[in-house]
């Protein structure tokens, strides 16, 4: 499985980058400690999360290598994610799409930064 970012995905997610960090891609399915509340829709949201890198996070067993770093996700998302995907930033619409393979899998990913919180 393979994630790149666009020039402007990176740009906009530089403030996050910390050395100290670690990043998941986490389907908002309402498993774990960083989704309450599952979609409860056809459509599928998954969040980019920047975490403690100390923090354990069993429920992310599985990880992509990225130009970014390792990014952890949940083994059973991979059915909702391609094998080459691609998360841009669209600037007129403050949107993060993540898309793959010709489709798009999440319109709008939220990016929150929990990297200074205790879960």
């Amino acid at each position: 499985m393979e994630l790149t970012f666009t020039a402007a995905a990176k740009d906009k997610l530089a403030k996050y980058m910390q050395p100290n960090s670690k990043i998941l891609l986490s389907l908002d399915d309402g498993v774990g400690p960083f989704s309450n509340v599952g979609v409860c829709s056809l459509d599928t949201a998954f969040q980019l999360i920047f975490v403690d890198k100390g923090l354990a996070i069993p429920d992310y067993d599985e990880s992509i290598e990225t130009e970014l770093g390792t990014i952890y996700y949940k083994g059973y998302s991979k059915q909702y994610l391609n094998d080459h995907m691609q998360l841009d930033f669209k600037s007129n619409f403050q949107t993060m799409p993540l898309s793959g393979e010709g489709e798009l899998l999440d319109s709008n990913i939220v990016v929150l930064d929990l990297s200074k919180q205790a879960i």
